[in-house]
């Protein structure tokens, strides 16, 4: 009689998807909220202030490197609950800063760390291990339920610190993470379907066949393909692009004269707009393959960056998010699975964690430059013209890049 349960590998799908809300929540998409409250409290530059995001995502970015190589060897769960715990001991620390030593130490120093430890870059490796037929609706599940972190959170940071100002906020973001990210993290997590005697997607395990024996290539044979750069170009240029309007949209949306938490709301609206495409560019992907729809999605964020630039009637507004929002959703798993097809799983959290240098250092290099154009021109047309460009050149580095799978 055939098992009927439901794969492991389901499970852990939707509990990472739980937990990316929390640590997406508390990291990038919290920084845009506090830009302003920041700014008029303790008085910082915006391109100050910047500077610590920026750095941050820096520093998670190089700890990738070390990372990347233990999630492959040992698994994902330590390094998520370690990152769990001290990202809410970071926002109780944050709440109670008064220098910019201080703000930059844990922002950029603690803060960087755990999102190296927590966010997509682990969780697409765990989910890379656990399925091959099925990965883009595996992505599509994790990453729907994981979307769910800018409507939820940015709005909701945005009440909070309306409400309660932006220190208490913080202790309040920091619990969430202890009650809700760690305790999945911790109990939930397991490394790959082979530790259960199953292969991806919950296949059976043939006679004879070798646990220990995982397909893919190593890092030094993906870096001998040509693949491996121009998908790391495109990662490089969309991330930073991506991280810039996280950093400054609602600050840019406020000084058009829209509300703060309208302009929270905005980004958050963003996210649910993502939902649908999340899924179904993923689901497709399983049939059509990811790396059609990852250039598509990519040109489709460049041309909502220049709706953005019109910005001050609301259709404006409007259309930005709905556009952009539908194509930033599919951007990170279409791009995971585009690099599990092109490499396998035997080095892919190596593969994706040297990647993420170049990503990390323009990602964060991006906020701050942008910051420095701010308070240099007053405003944010130069920037976002860039942006735009970032996203369309990212665009054409997918769909130079080879279509290649693995046999």
């Amino acid at each position: 009689m055939p098992d009927r349960r439901l794969f492991y590998g389901w499970y852990l799908v939707v509990g990472l998807g739980v937990t990316t809300i929390v640590s997406y929540g508390i990291s990038q998409y919290l920084f845009g909220v506090l830009v302003v409250p920041i700014q008029h409290d303790l008085h910082w530059s915006r391109a100050t202030t910047s500077g610590a995001y920026s750095l941050g995502l820096i520093v998670a970015g190089f700890l990738g490197l070390i990372v990347g190589r233990f999630v492959d060897r040992y698994g994902a769960r330590v390094v998520m609950s370690v990152g769990s715990i001290l990202g809410a001991l970071t926002m109780f620390g944050l709440s109670r800063v008064t220098g910019v030593w201080q703000f930059y130490l844990l922002w950029a120093g603690c803060l960087g760390v755990a999102m190296a430890l927590t966010l997509y870059t682990v969780t697409f490796v765990v989910v890379a291990n656990w399925f091959q037929r099925r990965r883009g609706t595996a992505m599509a599940v994790l990453t729907v339920v994981g979307g769910l972190s800018s409507p939820i959170y940015i709005p909701f940071a945005g009440l909070i610190v309306a409400r309660l100002g932006w220190r208490s906020a913080l202790v309040v973001l920091g619990v969430t993470a202890l009650l809700i990210a760690l305790p999945i993290h911790a109990f939930l997590v397991r490394r790959r379907p082979e530790d259960l005697g199953l292969l991806p997607d919950g296949d059976s395990m043939p006679e004879g066949h070798d646990p220990r024996s995982i397909a893919g290539r190593s890092l030094w044979e993906a870096m001998r393909q040509p693949a491996f750069w121009t998908l790391m170009a495109a990662g490089t240029l969309s991330t930073a692009a991506y991280s810039i309007l996280l950093a400054h949209v609602i600050a840019y949306l406020i000084g058009r004269g829209y509300d703060p938490v309208v302009a929270a709301g905005a980004l958050g609206l963003a996210g649910f707009a993502s939902l649908p495409s999340r899924l179904i560019f993923n689901v497709v992907s399983d049939r059509l393959g990811p790396q059609l729809l990852l250039g598509i999605c990519l040109f489709l964020q460049g041309l909502s960056v220049l709706l953005l630039m019109a910005v001050g009637p609301s259709p404006f507004l409007v259309a930005f998010v709905i556009l952009y929002g539908i194509a930033f959703g599919a951007v990170s798993p279409l791009r995971a699975s585009v690099l599990a097809d092109h490499f396998g799983r035997l080095a892919y959290g190596a593969i994706t964690s040297v990647q993420g240098v170049p990503i990390g250092i323009f990602a964060g290099a991006g906020p701050f430059l942008v910051g420095l154009l701010y308070d240099l021109y007053g405003d944010y047309r130069l920037a976002f013209s860039l942006t735009a460009a970032a996203f369309l050149a990212a665009s054409l580095a997918v769909f130079v890049t080879p279509r290649v799978r693995l046999a």
